[in-house]
């Protein structure tokens, strides 16, 4: 699963192509592999240019996070479990004296426990494991963070052994208290939510889950020049894009 990932990444398919085309072009004497190699080369750096403007990165996140819109408060209300998907934390050493959750897994966790206040569950499930080296799990930084908040810990369930999101899925099953039918509220991305709560759904085939999405990405906004001007934050954008659809396409081969 790491090697499909770092090839699903958009930077690993330019660099190939850069570094490609980069060979070819030593061909001079022989012309029609000279012309392939820089037609390689101009694909690559027009890929580059593509995904790292504004209105493109918008359509690619719009793709995904259209399909799910913020949970109403009425839904919130019928929630007896909540659960936040972890993606990611700075581990604690060096210049940081305490690990630290990252943008996303912040922003995951902030919605997490608001949805878990608003609503009327009794458990917050926290599925995060850790980095090859990392002393902490994303599940461990996170329920440090959750009782900073006021959550009880007697209410929080970590899951600490997982990698991805079948394994959120498939360890939190094993942990989760046998019993009557639950109503699961699943938080995470709107970018990742479609994979995640498909997962969900097949390993919790008698329970019911409810989808609760949060960091939007999409930004509706006004044309202008600005957004033909090429932007780092565009390419991570359109990078999570794309990462998600081909993640779907992998997981519906090997998992549904």
């Amino acid at each position: 699963m790491p090697l499909v990932e770092s090839l699903a990444t958009p930077i690993v398919w330019i660099l190939a192509l850069l570094i490609l085309g980069l060979v070819l072009t030593r061909h001079l004497r022989k012309e029609r592999r000279f012309r392939i190699g820089l037609f390689v080369m101009l694909l690559g750096v027009l890929l580059l240019l593509s995904l790292s403007l504004r209105p493109i990165a918008n359509i690619l996140v719009y793709s995904l996070e259209c399909q799910y819109d913020p949970a109403s408060s009425e839904i919130l209300k019928t929630l007896d479990t909540v659960v936040v998907l972890g993606a990611g934390s700075h581990p604690s050493g060096g210049l940081r004296t305490e690990a630290e959750l990252n943008g996303t897994t912040y922003s995951r966790l902030y919605n997490g426990v608001k949805a878990f206040k608003q609503s009327d569950a009794n458990l917050l499930g926290l599925c995060g494991g850790r980095s090859i080296g990392d002393p902490e799990s994303d599940a461990e930084v996170m329920k440090a963070v959750a009782v900073y908040m006021g959550v009880s810990p007697e209410e929080i369930l970590t899951e600490t052994q997982s990698n991805d999101t079948m394994e959120n899925a498939v360890r939190l099953a094993e942990l989760l208290p046998a019993g009557k039918k639950k109503c699961i509220g699943l938080v995470t991305s709107a970018t990742h939510m479609l994979r995640a709560e498909k997962v969900f759904r097949k390993q919790f085939p008698d329970h019911t889950i409810v989808p609760v999405p949060t960091n939007y990405m999409y930004d509706k906004t006004v044309w202008s020049v600005n957004q033909t001007i090429p932007s780092a934050g565009a390419f991570v954008q359109s990078t999570t894009a794309l990462h998600e659809w081909i993640g779907i396409l992998w997981y519906s081969i090997r998992y549904m």
